[in-house]
């Protein structure tokens, strides 16, 4: 089994995962302020989730290839910090997203 179907997976179940705060509120009409805050927590969770997967993924790769790299040419050390810094800037744009989501206007 090769890494990336795997990871397609995995993604798969998390996005048929993601669709159960809908559904949930669907069936709690009766209470709909619960509904959307239960809605709001999940989608956050999702978007930080999914960021944070694929921003350790992207470090992974690339952290990789940057000591590789640097086993070669030591003088490139630097440089490649900043494509590191690149991934991980991932997460925080989900963090971002995720306490956008939370604290959204009605």
């Amino acid at each position: 089994m090769e890494i990336g179907s795997g990871l397609m997976r995995a993604l798969a179940l998390l996005a048929l995962l993601s669709l159960i705060p809908a559904l949930h509120a669907q069936a709690a009409s009766a209470d709909p302020a619960g509904s959307v805050a239960s809605a709001k927590a999940w989608a956050a969770a999702v978007a930080i989730g999914l960021s944070a997967l694929g921003a350790g993924y992207a470090l992974a790769k690339t952290g990789a290839a940057a000591s590789a790299a640097t086993a070669e040419r030591p003088e490139v050390a630097g440089r490649l910090l900043i494509y590191l810094v690149l991934g991980e800037g991932l997460a925080i744009y989900g963090l971002l997203i995720a306490i956008l989501i939370i604290f959204a206007v009605k």
